[in-house]
């Protein structure tokens, strides 16, 4: 998120900003916790001079700090935060939402993999991870599918082993991993105990996998970690992505970052990048929180000075924008051909 704050900071300062006057970036901490969320958010809602927020990471923090933030009506961009119940007047995402990127995924698992039957293993207590179940199940189920079981990542008598060979007893097709952030080690878990468990020719004749669940993940999975941890595991798992650096759109920009940060870079700073360009654009020679937030809603960058895709949010705040599938394969991830 700061390597695409950043970038978008310095381009904008080194041709002299806004006649003269240059753009400065507060870095505050949360710890990822919703509490102290709501005392940064009270702090920096007093500090007249903050004219706008980029964040928080997750929905469970950033609804916290929300409510902050609307007392003072200071304008909030999300480059991360994608649950369907972060909804306000001062409230904009460069992000999808959960609601998109429940539907796509759900959409190709029934329509373009076939599979009309599935288990989900979830955090009901995470913020994210309850609204992207909900998306899935409900465009999922809308189609026709079948949700099997739900099952809860965080129960301490989850046996991994035992609840692979249970949905495939029930001839479920595919599991989706819908982990938070705190889960994913679990989720991969999950993953490996599928890829190794004894299959029963019973368990093989009702599955189209040869007994193995095909596996559907959120972004929560998309990372480096999820390659190097899980292996031969995840080879094949497949999630849905705001942006993805190898998309033909993208590339331009994926080139610029990477030679700035000597890094690939995540679509979280992609994202991060768009959100700092949609600020500037609603900048002007006597900016405050309120003329502000009255140009985010008529922002329209090209894809030239953004990411790779055009910025505009509609009337709920939310970008136009359409997610990326892709796969791993061969150990690295690699976009869908839709």
């Amino acid at each position: 998120m700061l390597r695409g704050v950043a970038q978008a900071q310095n381009q904008f300062n080194r041709k002299n900003g806004l006649n003269g006057r240059l753009l400065e970036i507060q870095i505050a901490n949360d710890a990822g916790e919703p509490e102290q969320a709501k005392q940064v958010a009270a702090e920096l809602g007093k500090n007249q001079s903050v004219l706008g927020i980029i964040g928080h990471n997750s929905s469970e923090v950033t609804k916290a700090a929300l409510t902050e933030y609307q007392k003072v009506g200071i304008p909030v961009i999300s480059p991360t935060s994608t649950s369907t119940s972060l909804q306000s007047n001062v409230f904009f995402r460069t992000v999808p939402p959960d609601a998109v990127i429940g539907k796509k995924l759900a959409v190709y698992a029934f329509n373009k993999l076939n599979l009309k039957t599935t288990v989900i293993f979830f955090n009901p207590n995470d913020l994210f991870s309850q609204n992207m179940t909900k998306e899935f199940k409900n465009n999922y189920e809308e189609l026709g599918g079948k949700i099997i079981r739900e099952i809860d990542l965080t129960d301490n008598r989850l046996h991994v082993e035992k609840e692979i060979n249970t949905s495939l007893d029930n001839q479920a097709q595919a599991a989706v991993l819908i982990p938070d952030r705190q889960y994913t080690d679990v989720a991969l878990n999950i993953a490996k105990a599928n890829n190794s468990y004894n299959y029963s020719s019973n368990s093989i004749s009702n599955n189209r996998e040869g007994g193995k669940l095909k596996l559907l993940s959120a972004n929560t999975l998309y990372n480096g970690e999820t390659l190097t941890k899980g292996g031969n595991a995840v080879e094949g798992l497949i999630t849905v992505i705001p942006w993805f650096r190898e998309a033909p759109q993208a590339k331009n920009f994926a080139q610029k970052a990477k030679k700035l940060w000597r890094v690939d870079v995540s679509w979280r700073t992609a994202t991060s990048y768009d959100a700092t360009q949609a600020f500037i654009q609603a900048l002007s020679a006597n900016s405050d929180r309120i003329s502000i937030l009255e140009k985010l809603e008529n922002v329209n960058i090209s894809p030239n000075n953004t990411s790779g895709y055009p910025l505009k949010f509609n009337r709920e705040g939310e970008r136009e924008t359409e997610p990326v599938l892709v796969q791993i394969k061969g150990g690295k991830w690699v976009k869908i051909q839709e």
